[in-house]
């Protein structure tokens, strides 16, 4: 007599496998059986018709600090998402001092009285074990987090002495159970840090068996030469690499993901330890900041508003961004109309929220640069964008890949409160259903049970998650039981906040969280737990 049966639905276990139809039994946290229709249990699941499958594991995401706010992670579970990977694109939320840094969310950290000055890792895990929360949490620790505490935003090289320091809070991380190490080499100060010191900064993960994962260097023209060197760092580091969110940016290089995807082969034939992640949607996010140079965003935010504000400096780095717009990027891009504002701060911009750079410019009667430089001396560099700029052949090219799993690179949102502020990434709400509903079951890009794989058995294989991603004897409770034919994301560019149909159950460490539909709040179900590298 077990605690749960799910009856009568079709297992899809998480293993690549086809799917069969089977009981499951489920008693405490585990899985305590899997075996032909007819179990017995003090609460029965009806199935029928409908998928029982691993809860899925966002492989990349950026909940981070924002899982103080929303610890029902509301977009995540009602996607089917038992577990997310934090820690991405070199940020984590230790080291930080001040989670006023994620300015989008500054007022809900105060009046949850989440100060962010954790002093290790540990110590911010701790905290995490403590919280109520409704799925599972793992991180990496970010690089230019950890660069911004021992350096600052300066752009030169760390001296010995610092460089030191920088490995050692890696090491404590890895030592608390962190993932790995991030890097966001696009964002300052990530991007100011050489090979050699990310090479230095990855030694440790070879001792621990902890992964390099990567924003790469540049995901558009220079997208092969970005991949080689995420590769070069795990190979003289020793280290797994996670290449994140593959994909290339604008049209002249759409179609390179066929060469970069075969690098990834290469490297895997050479014996070392290389995949990528992706997320299905043709929209990057990031923040405006990323238009204007490096050199910019030297010395920091006050740097930057320096630049912004003083006559002289802003005419040169305004010369310097119109320079770069008509050298013919912007074009590639699919002009300023293909770039989005997602996300101001003020209420005065917020009619700027869900409109393209070039109606933007065009509403102030002013040239689209000028509008991009006044946005970001107005928000204090605090808005972030949407950029259409990846080919749909792409997107499938890369996921029918063997060694590309599913994530959504997104935070948690919800549907009301502080974190349904802006219009973010519909890939926030609906990155599983989509991969399931559009790409598998609709156009037929990949199978059932190899989108099902992707996002489960093999995400836990390359993060060292023990006892997850498989429906299996032992393993823990975390699954998700979908509607195979409804499955969908529902979430769009212009109602980001929506969640996707077809998800009927979620159970998470053996507790349900989603029933019939409907998500329990935290108080009700807080079954979540924080996953440590190689730990169950």
């Amino acid at each position: 007599m077990f605690d749960i049966v799910i009856a009568n639905g079709t297992v899809i276990d998480g293993s690549g496998a086809p799917g069969t139809r089977m009981d499951v039994g489920v008693s405490g946290d585990k899985i305590a059986a899997v075996g032909e229709p007819g179990l017995s249990g003090l609460r029965i699941i009806d199935a029928e018709g409908m998928v029982i499958c691993p809860g899925f594991i966002d492989a990349h995401s950026h909940t981070d600090h924002t899982v103080f706010i929303n610890p029902t992670c509301e977009s995540k579970v009602t996607q089917g998402v038992t577990t997310e990977i934090s820690g991405n694109c070199g940020g984590s939320a230790y080291p930080c001092q001040d989670p006023s840094e994620v300015s989008e969310f500054a007022d809900a950290f105060a009046q949850a009285g989440v100060d962010g000055a954790w002093q290790s890792m540990g110590e911010f895990l701790s905290a995490l074990d403590k919280l109520p929360m409704t799925i599972n949490f793992a991180t990496h620790i970010g690089q230019g987090s950890v660069r911004t505490a021992v350096i600052g935003y300066d752009d030169r090289p760390p001296s010995a002495s610092e460089l030191s320091k920088m490995v050692c809070m890696v090491e404590e991380a890895l030592a608390s159970g962190a993932l790995g190490l991030s890097s966001g080499l696009i964002y300052p100060p990530s991007c100011y840090a050489t090979t050699e010191e990310l090479i230095e900064l990855c030694r440790p993960l070879s001792h621990a068996g902890g992964i390099y994962a990567s924003h790469i260097r540049d995901e558009g023209e220079d997208l092969l030469s970005a991949v080689e060197e995420a590769i070069r760092i795990g190979r003289e580091a020793g280290a797994g690499v996670q290449i994140s969110h593959h994909k290339v940016c604008g049209m002249k290089s759409w179609g390179n993901v066929r060469e970069s995807l075969s690098m990834i082969d290469a490297a895997r034939a050479e014996g070392l330890d290389v995949w990528a992640d992706q997320y299905p949607y043709t929209a990057t996010a990031t923040g405006l900041g990323t238009m204007l140079p490096a050199w910019a965003h030297d010395g920091g935010l006050p740097a930057l508003m320096h630049r912004l504000t003083d006559k002289t400096q802003l005419a040169h780095l305004r010369a310097k961004v119109l320079e770069d717009t008509e050298n013919g990027w912007i074009d590639d891009w699919g002009g300023w109309k293909a770039i989005v504002i997602s996300y101001v701060p003020k209420e005065k911009n917020r009619w700027c929220e869900g409109k393209n750079i070039q109606d933007i410019a065009r509403q102030m009667g002013k040239h689209p640069v000028d509008a991009v430089l006044d946005l970001m001396r107005e928000e204090s560099g605090a808005v972030n964008i949407l950029r259409f700029v990846i080919d749909e052949k792409d997107v499938s090219t890369v996921m029918k890949h063997p060694a590309v799993i599913i994530g959504s690179d997104a935070t948690a949102r919800a549907v009301s409160g502080p974190a349904s502020n802006g219009k973010p990434h519909p890939r926030s709400f609906g990155t599983f259903p989509r991969v399931l509903g559009k790409y598998s079951r609709d156009e037929q890009v990949i199978l059932l049970e190899e989108a099902i794989a992707k996002m489960t058995g093999r995400t836990a294989q390359r993060f060292n998650l023990p006892m997850r991603g498989l429906v299996k004897e032992g393993y823990f409770a975390d699954l998700v039981i979908f509607d195979p034919q409804t499955i969908k994301d529902t979430a769009t560019y212009s109602n980001p906040h929506a969640w996707a149909d077809g998800i009927k159950h979620v159970l998470v460490n053996g507790q349900t969280v989603i029933e019939d539909n409907m998500l329990k709040p935290v108080a009700e179900a807080a079954p979540g737990r924080v996953l440590r590298r190689g730990m169950l």
